[in-house]
């Protein structure tokens, strides 16, 4: 059972305090919705979690039952969606997907790529040699969520993951994370959406001073 866990944890950013000895047990198995105001620390809650930034104070762990993960081994774990995380724009759906699985090692067969297309509301037709640039908004958010489900990784950290997805895509979103989550998978959401938030386990709000 992976888990992750804040200990005490402190952080800020010149004279601003986001967390003041914020200590909380993420399980997997579990959807957590993570929500607050602009600027309360949503993002910078998940950059802890997949630690990309360390705490001022007390500390961030991953184990795996009793088995503490050092980093290396735990970012090889992790698989996130984030609004900064941009496809490479000359490149087509396919080449992008392909691109970031090769990452990972992982090589799909044009059949298994059509199939994760149908998972996440896509027709190949309207992918066939279109540049990701000409994609809409919402259909590069699925291309993304097809990289997430491909990636086999044991914690999904998401960061507005239904950001620009219609109420179909949202649904599909939804559908992919119980799913996951009740196979084991660890799954933190930044979100402000409250259709988001209803669908989750548990909700963390921010500020947590």
């Amino acid at each position: 059972m992976l888990t992750i866990s804040f200990e005490a944890v402190g952080l800020g950013f010149g004279s601003q305090t986001l967390f003041e000895a914020l200590s909380v047990l993420l399980p997997s198995g579990r959807v957590t919705a993570i929500t607050g105001h602009n600027g309360s620390g949503k993002s910078t809650f998940l950059r802890l979690a997949a630690k990309f930034l360390a705490p001022d104070r007390g500390a961030v762990t991953a184990r795996e039952d009793a088995t503490v993960l050092q980093k290396d081994s735990f970012r090889s774990r992790l698989a996130m969606v984030t609004p900064e995380w941009k496809l490479y724009p000359r490149l087509t759906a396919e080449e992008n997907l392909r691109f970031f699985l090769g990452l990972r090692g992982i090589e799909l067969s044009s059949d298994e790529i059509f199939s994760l297309w149908e998972r996440v509301g896509l027709r190949r037709e309207d992918l066939s040699g279109t540049l990701a640039a000409n994609l809409s908004t919402g259909m590069r958010q699925r291309v993304k969520l097809a990289v997430l489900l491909a990636a086999q990784a044991d914690f999904w950290c998401l960061d507005e993951p239904g950001s620009n997805l219609d109420p179909a895509g949202l649904q599909m979103l939804l559908r992919e994370t119980r799913q996951a989550a009740s196979g084991g998978k660890l799954i933190l959401w930044a979100t402000n959406d409250a259709r988001e938030e209803a669908a989750a386990d548990a909700t963390i709000r921010l500020p947590w001073n």
